[in-house]
């Protein structure tokens, strides 16, 4: 799906926007930060590009790794697909 999905005046960002940022934050390599989370570097590579969702089991890794609430790290996944769907509705409605 992508990082960032824009529509006319809709714009979609993608959690793993934030992975990134935490990435440059905390100087660690995509590497390391999936050693320290127990995950694959493929699943921080495919968060931080936009094309794996943050589910239960990532959004308690996170929180325990950032500090950060898991319920924020749902939050923030949970706003991506509704703004998602939204931009999928418009286009949809805008090709008939």
């Amino acid at each position: 799906m992508g990082r960032r999905n824009e529509y006319q005046n809709l714009i979609a960002f993608h959690p793993g926007i934030y992975v990134e940022e935490l990435i440059e934050e905390t100087n660690l390599s995509q590497a390391e930060l999936a050693q320290r989370l127990g995950i694959t570097e493929q699943t921080i590579s495919r968060l931080i590009d936009g094309d794996e969702p943050i589910n239960q089991d990532l959004a308690r890794r996170l929180a325990d790794f950032s500090g950060i609430s898991l319920q924020t790290w749902l939050n923030l996944q949970a706003k991506y697909d509704d703004k998602v769907a939204e931009i999928e509705a418009k286009q949809k409605k805008d090709n008939f």
